[in-house]
């Protein structure tokens, strides 16, 4: 999983989306082949786990509507 310290200076990041930390490991799999820059803030642990489950994809803003697509294509897939 990467985090905020992986991405190159002067690339700027924006929200993605939150889903399973599970989602998001194949997400940024899907993203790191598309070549787009991104990270995840990984959810809380211990004592705060009530407060967020999910894990939260950032990526580079300026390929965010191709980020969209590649994160839409995992959480909704086509019924088969």
């Amino acid at each position: 999983m990467r985090r905020i310290w992986d991405v190159p200076v002067g690339v700027k990041t924006v929200h993605l989306c939150a889903c399973t930390p599970e989602h998001a490991d194949e997400i940024g799999e899907a993203l790191e082949a598309a070549g787009i820059v991104w990270w995840v803030k990984a959810p809380s642990s211990g004592l705060l786990t009530f407060l967020e489950r999910d894990a939260n994809v950032f990526v580079d803003r300026e390929r965010l509507d191709e980020a969209r697509g590649i994160a839409r294509a995992i959480l909704e897939p086509p019924d088969g």
